[in-house]
């Protein structure tokens, strides 16, 4: 996995980069920077699956960097303060440790990491052999299956582990992932236009550029992440 760390202490960047070397020998650190603004020149030419990143840097929060980050990477942040910890959560962060990091907790991140993704890797071999059915797609859901057709569902969010289908008249709760759906929806009717929100691009009357914000035709708002503006801008002009 490719790595990047983010801390304006050079001591910390380096102690943190030894002990993933010795308990993540299968991340591949490509960079350990302490700015905002070098994360970000980074994270435009490399492939970035994993991050950690210190909060408070001397050019600002890292979360302002969370737009610039690929959408299925996974974020760890690393901060001595304990008062960002509901932010983080709320910003989607895999995992959050205080500093000075206590080796057992960061081997215990790494654990998780190793689990997702073998349970992602087994996940995304099921969903290669699903298939859209004359429009109709199986969702999984608390009470059993449920079928629906594509152009039915307006989009979709992330919440946890599960994902939260909305449909023109209601919703659906599943237990798969934003991945999976990622995976098994057609590309040329869907986008993921953020971390937490895959999008029918039918569905979609106005792109607020300025704000970043979808307004579908259910009224729904939904954000666009940095990373994915210029594409969506280009699959959404036809003349």
């Amino acid at each position: 996995m490719n790595t990047l760390i983010v801390d304006d202490v050079k001591l910390s960047r380096d102690g943190l980069a030894a002990l993933i070397n010795t308990h993540f020998p299968e991340a591949n650190i490509v960079g350990s920077v302490p700015s905002i603004e070098q994360a970000r020149k980074l994270l435009k030419t490399e492939q970035i699956d994993l991050l950690f990143l210190d909060i408070q840097l001397q050019d600002g929060l890292s979360f302002d960097i969370l737009d610039d980050v690929p959408l299925n990477s996974k974020v760890i942040f690393i901060t001595a303060y304990e008062k960002y910890a509901i932010e983080a959560i709320r910003k989607g962060a895999f995992d959050y440790l205080l500093k000075p990091i206590n080796v057992t907790e960061l081997k215990k991140c790494i654990e998780r990491i190793r689990e997702l993704r073998e349970m992602e890797n087994e996940q995304f071999e099921k969903a290669s052999d699903s298939i859209v059915f004359k429009g109709k797609i199986g969702i999984s859901s608390m009470d059993g299956i449920e079928y629906v057709n594509t152009s039915e569902i307006n989009y979709l969010k992330a919440d946890g582990k599960y994902t939260i289908v909305c449909l023109k008249n209601n919703t659906i709760t599943s237990s798969k992932n934003l991945k999976m759906f990622e995976v098994i929806l057609p590309e040329s009717l869907f986008m993921r236009v953020h971390h937490s929100y895959l999008v029918n691009l039918s569905q979609i009357i106005r792109f607020k550029k300025d704000d970043a914000m979808l307004v579908l035709s259910d009224g729904a708002e939904i954000p666009v992440a940095k990373s994915r503006k210029d594409l969506l801008t280009r699959r959404l002009i036809h003349v």
